[in-house]
């Protein structure tokens, strides 16, 4: 099995994050505002967001190990 880039995985994790906040802003226009979903939905997204970020510093920080050996 093909290991995957540490690139990848934070393109996958910030297209997961992004669609968390298109449901999250779907649910709030359907409601009358934030509810407990909405709020729980913007949690995950911004979970998301912060490990798609650590992926692409991993991914940097690994690059420059390939530069300097």
């Amino acid at each position: 099995m093909k290991e995957r880039s540490a690139k990848f995985y934070g393109y996958l994790y910030f297209t997961f994050g992004v669609i968390l906040v298109v449901f999250a802003t779907q649910a709030m226009g359907q409601t009358e505002g934030w509810d407990f979903w909405t709020i729980l939905l913007m949690i995950f997204a911004a979970l998301d967001f912060l490990i798609a970020f650590k992926y692409f510093s991993m991914h940097k920080q690994a690059q420059k190990g390939k530069e300097n050996n």
